[in-house]
């Protein structure tokens, strides 16, 4: 009896791979990287037209069980446009994701774009700023580029710029309500009696944050709260 049960198992084991195999089939790569690249040409939108992408890595071909193929994509996330962007692609097979595969891509994309005119020191001004256009590859582009210095308006440089260099986000910040070392108004409030007087603030600071200020003819700083551009109040 055991040699006949071993024995039916093995004709039959055959049959069972070859219904396996039957049971699968192939999705092609190119059909994924259309599927990816689709999703970056709708969110290139007109740009598509003048953009530059490249494939430069691709999923094999893929087996997956019998059924209807569906591919699913996720919006893409992080910094837009750069230079590398990989789409993941996920493969469903009657609704349910059975595998997944990621395209990567290269992009080019050129747009006019203000850059800085000549060098500029640390700290200067919106205002004093000199742009011209360039033309760039945005994509290549570290950082949020400005297209309107309105976006930037009454802020400062935080780092030195060279002529040439592109216009970032990134270079710029709000210029803080009281400096460190700066000349500020004093307000001591005592019951109804409001004295005002002179000092030097320690620490830079913005409204509602508590800086230690020097008050003039004081031996020692007090802690003040700063309640406008250039105005404390001692904090009690």
């Amino acid at each position: 009896m055991r040699r006949l049960v071993l024995m039916s198992l093995l004709m039959t084991a055959p049959l069972a791979a070859g219904a396996t195999t039957r049971a699968s089939q192939r999705i092609d790569a190119a059909r994924l990287v259309a599927a990816a690249r689709a999703q970056i040409d709708a969110r290139l939108g007109s740009e598509r037209e003048t953009a530059r992408v490249t494939v430069v890595g691709m999923p094999e071909d893929l087996a997956v069980p019998a059924g209807t193929v569906t591919l699913g994509l996720h919006p893409l996330t992080g910094r837009w446009p750069r230079a590398r962007i990989g789409v993941p692609v996920e493969i469903g097979v009657d609704g349910r994701v059975v595998r997944s595969a990621t395209v990567w891509f290269a992009l080019d994309l050129h747009r006019e774009v203000l850059s800085y005119a000549g060098n500029v020191p640390l700290g200067a001004s919106v205002a004093s700023l000199k742009l011209v256009p360039r033309d760039v590859d945005v994509a290549a582009v570290q950082g949020e580029v400005v297209q309107n210095l309105r976006d930037v308006d009454g802020m400062r440089l935080r780092r030195p710029a060279l002529a040439g260099e592109v216009v970032v986000r990134e270079d710029f910040e709000r210029v803080p309500d009281v400096e460190r070392q700066e000349r500020v108004r004093v307000m001591v409030t005592s019951g109804a009696i409001h004295v005002q007087a002179r000092g030097t603030a320690m620490a830079s600071g913005n409204t509602g944050d508590v800086v230690r200020v020097l008050v003039d003819s004081a031996e020692a700083p007090v802690r003040a709260r700063i309640t406008d551009r250039g105005v404390v109040e001692v904090v009690q």
